[in-house]
C-alpha cells in the first residue's frame, strides 16, 4: 500500500480522553453509534494534515476539550493529536519530503503532532513577560503548534502541501459545488488540459457570432433597453451601466469556465437533472480523478480522502458496487458509515469501531486480525448485509443456525431484555466453525463482548464422534497446553449413562463458560424440553395435526424430562421436528416462549425465592437449558450492567407464598 495513515493517538479532544488506534487501516471504514465521535476523529486528522484549515480554526475552544477533563480549558488542559504515516519505503520523493518527520526506518514511519497547550509565559500590555497568575485560563492563553518528527521546530506546512487530504462532510451540496466554478473539481481537471490555443480562439469567435445572432432578436434588444433604463435610474449618472445579454463570455481565457458536464451524447441532461445520490457519486469521481491527475503531475506525494456517511441518497445496490470498488482501488480512503451495505463489501481488515465509555470513546481495529487470508475471505463472504450488523453491535451472541436465531431473542423477550435497545445481535455462523468469528470479535479484532452457544452433541453422531460440542469449544481455547489437556479429558469422559458422567463433565463445561463458550447437552430442542415441554408440544401441534406425530413428540418431550433417556424416543421426536424444518419449528416455538412467565418458571425449577436474584449459581441448577441462560446472563451484565433475571422488588400479596416454597 502507498503512503497512508498507520497510527493515530488523541488526548483530550472532544469525545476522546485517550484514543489509540495502532495498525490504522489504509482503507478505513469507521463505524459506531451516533455521537460516539466518528466525525470528530476525522476533524482531529484535519487539524494535523489539512492545509485548507486556517491557524485560527486550529485554536480550540472550551467545547473542544474532552468533557470529562477535571479542569478543562480554564485549568490548563492539553490536547495532543499524533498521526503517523507509513508506506513510503520505496518512494524517494516521499522520503525527502518527510525526512524531518521520520522517526523510524524499518519500516519508514513519519510522525506529525498537533499540540494545543497553555503558554508558559503570557505577554502583558506593555510587552513584558510574566508567569501565569493562577487565574482561570482562556483560549487566548493557549498556543497551537503542529510539528514534524520529535522537534517542535520542524515545520509541518511543507508536508501538508505534499500530502493531499480532502474531507467531504456528510451534509454536503454536491450539485451546488459542481455548478460553482470555484468549488468544483471540474475546475482543476479543465484548467490543466493542454488546449490548442488556435482552436480555443476560433471557438470563442464562433460563440461571439452566436451571441450577436441571439441579440438581433428585437425582444432581446427591448429587454436590454428596459434594464438599461431601470438600472440607470437606480445607479444614477455617476455609475451608469450597460447590461448586455449573452450565454457565454467571448474571452478565450474565460471560455473554459462555461464548460458543463452532461450525461448524454445530446448534451440535454445536466447535473441538475440527476438525483442527489448520483450527484454525490459524480462529485466523488471527479475529485478522485482530479487528485489522480495532480499526483501524476507530481504536485504532491500522496492522496488521503475521507468521506462522511457516503451512503446518503444512494440506493443500496449502488452503495455495494461503488464501495466494493473504492475500498480496494485508488488512494487511501476513510469512510464513516452507518450502512451495513457498505460494511458488507468492505475488506474485513478495514474496520475501525468506536465505542463510548465513561472514560471517553475507545477504538478497535481489524487491521491486524489474526486469521489467514482464506479465513479472511470467508469472513468477507459471511458479512453480507444480514450479518454485517455484528460490526455495529455492542455485544454478539454467536450461534450455530436458524433455530437459535429465533429461540434466543424469544428467551430475551420473555426475560424483559430488549436486545435491540442494547445493541445486542444474535448471529449465526451457519455451522460449527466459530474460530474466524471469535477472531473477528476478539481483542485483536473488534473487541466486542460476545459468547458462543453451541449444541453439546454428547451422544455418538453419524461419524462415531461423541461430545462434539465440548471438543469444538475446547479447540477454541487460546492456550495450547490447556487446549490439549481439555481434549484429553473430553476423550476420557464416561458414557452419558454412567453414574459419574455429569460430575465429570460439568467442570469442563464450566471452564469453557469462563471463556464465553457455552455448550449444551445434546441439541437445542432436547435441551429445552424440561423447561418448555408444553410449549414444544403446542408449537408442533400448530404445524402438524397428525395424532401419531404429535404422540411421538409428546412422548419425546416426556422422555427428555426423565433421568434415564431412551435414545429411540429422542430420535423419533427429532425426526418429527426435522420433517417440519428446524427453522420453521423454532419460529413457531419462539412465539410461545416469548409469552411464558419465564422468571416464575425458572424460580420454581431452581427453587429460588422471589427476593433473591437468579444469579449464575441459581441458573446452573436449571438443568439442560442452563447454558442458554448463563450465556444471556453474561451478555446482559456486559451491556446492561444488570442480571438477566433480577430479584423481584414487588411485595408478596397477602397470604402468597414465594415461588421456592410452592
Amino acid at each position: 500500500m502507498a503512503l497512508h495513515i498507520s497510527r493515530i493517538e488523541i488526548r483530550n479532544f472532544r469525545n476522546f480522553r485517550h484514543l489509540v488506534i495502532d495498525d490504522f487501516p489504509a482503507h478505513a471504514v469507521i463505524v459506531g453509534e451516533n455521537g460516539v465521535g466518528k466525525s470528530n476523529l476525522l476533524e482531529a486528522i484535519r487539524l494535523v494534515l489539512d492545509p485548507s484549515i486556517s491557524d485560527a480554526r486550529r485554536m480550540l475552544r472550551e467545547e473542544d476539550i474532552w468533557e470529562g477533563h477535571p479542569e478543562g480549558l480554564t485549568g490548563g488542559a492539553e490536547v495532543t493529536i499524533v498521526v503517523e504515516l507509513r508506506g513510503f519505503d520505496d518512494d524517494a520523493d516521499a522520503k525527502s519530503i518527510l525526512s524531518s518527520a521520520t522517526v523510524d526506518f524499518d519500516p519508514y514511519v513519519a510522525r506529525l503532532t498537533y499540540r494545543f497547550a497553555p503558554r508558559t509565559e503570557i505577554a502583558t500590555a506593555d510587552g513584558s513577560q510574566v508567569q501565569p497568575t493562577g487565574q482561570p485560563l482562556t483560549a487566548k492563553d493557549y498556543d497551537v503548534v503542529v510539528f514534524a518528527g520529535d522537534r517542535e521546530t520542524n515545520d509541518v506546512r511543507a508536508i501538508r502541501r505534499e500530502v493531499a487530504l480532502r474531507v467531504l462532510p456528510a451534509l454536503r451540496d454536491a450539485e451546488g459545488d459542481l455548478q460553482n466554478w470555484r468549488r468544483s473539481p471540474m475546475r482543476d481537471l479543465l484548467e490543466r488540459l493542454p488546449l490548442d490555443p488556435v482552436n480555443l480562439e476560433a471557438t470563442a469567435s464562433a460563440i461571439a457570432t452566436a451571441v450577436d445572432q441571439l441579440t438581433k432578436d428585437r425582444n432581446v434588444t427591448k429587454l436590454e433597453g428596459h434594464l438599461t433604463d431601470r438600472l440607470g435610474a437606480m445607479f444614477g449618472p455617476g455609475l451608469a451601466v450597460q447590461p448586455t445579454l449573452g450565454f457565454a463570455s467571448s474571452k478565450p481565457d474565460e471560455l473554459i469556465r462555461a464548460v458543463r458536464l452532461f450525461f448524454d451524447t445530446a448534451r440535454t441532461r445536466s447535473i441538475s437533472d440527476t438525483s442527489l445520490g448520483s450527484a454525490n457519486v459524480i462529485y466523488l469521481g471527479l475529485l478522485l480523478e482530479a487528485l489522480s491527475q495532480q499526483q501524476l503531475d507530481e504536485e504532491f506525494i500522496a492522496t488521503l480522502v475521507a468521506v462522511e456517511e457516503p451512503e446518503a441518497h444512494l440506493h443500496v445496490t449502488l452503495q455495494r458496487h461503488l464501495f466494493r470498488y473504492l475500498l480496494r482501488n485508488g488512494p487511501s480512503l476513510m469512510l464513516t458509515t452507518h450502512s451495513p451495505h457498505i460494511a458488507a463489501v468492505a475488506p474485513v481488515r478495514s474496520f475501525i469501531v468506536l465505542r463510548a465509555t465513561e472514560n471517553g470513546t475507545t477504538g478497535a481495529t481489524t487491521a491486524a486480525l489474526p486469521v489467514s487470508d482464506k479465513e479472511a475471505a470467508d469472513l468477507e463472504r459471511y458479512l453480507d448485509v444480514s450479518r454485517a450488523e455484528v460490526l455495529f453491535a455492542s455485544a454478539v451472541v454467536l450461534v450455530e443456525g436458524l433455530a437459535e436465531l429465533y429461540i434466543l431473542p424469544a428467551l430475551a423477550d420473555a426475560a424483559g431484555f430488549d436486545l435491540d435497545a442494547y445493541g445486542t445481535v444474535v448471529a449465526s455462523a451457519h455451522g460449527t466453525d466459530f474460530k474466524p468469528y471469535r477472531a473477528l470479535l476478539g481483542p485483536k479484532g473488534l473487541d466486542t463482548p460476545h459468547v458462543v452457544i453451541t449444541d453439546g452433541d454428547a451422544t455418538l453422531d453419524k461419524r462415531g464422534v461423541r461430545e462434539a460440542g465440548l471438543k469444538r469449544c475446547a479447540k477454541l481455547h487460546p492456550q495450547t497446553a490447556r487446549r490439549t489437556a481439555l481434549l484429553a479429558k473430553i476423550r476420557a469422559l464416561p458414557e452419558t449413562s454412567a453414574a459419574d458422567y455429569r460430575t465429570t463433565r460439568d467442570p469442563l463445561v464450566s471452564e469453557l463458560q469462563n471463556l464465553g463458550l457455552y455448550v449444551g447437552t445434546q441439541t437445542l430442542e432436547t435441551d429445552l424440553c424440561p423447561l418448555f415441554g408444553d410449549e414444544i408440544i403446542q408449537a408442533f401441534k400448530d404445524l402438524n395435526s397428525n395424532t401419531t406425530a404429535i404422540d411421538d413428540v409428546s412422548r419425546g418431550v416426556a422422555n427428555e424430562q426423565n433421568t434415564i433417556i431412551d435414545p429411540e424416543l429422542r430420535k423419533k421426536m427429532l425426526k418429527r421436528i426435522g420433517a417440519l424444518g428446524k427453522g420453521r419449528f423454532a419460529q413457531r416455538l419462539a412465539a410461545h416462549i416469548a409469552q411464558a412467565d419465564l422468571q416464575g418458571r425458572i424460580r420454581a425449577a431452581t427453587k429460588t425465592p422471589r427476593d433473591l436474584p437468579l444469579d449464575e449459581e441459581a441458573l446452573r441448577r436449571l438443568g439442560t437449558a442452563s447454558y442458554l441462560f448463563l450465556a444471556m446472563e453474561r451478555i446482559s451484565l456486559a451491556v446492561r450492567g444488570t442480571s438477566l433475571l433480577p430479584a423481584s422488588t414487588a411485595p408478596l400479596a397477602s397470604g402468597q407464598a414465594s415461588d421456592a416454597s410452592q
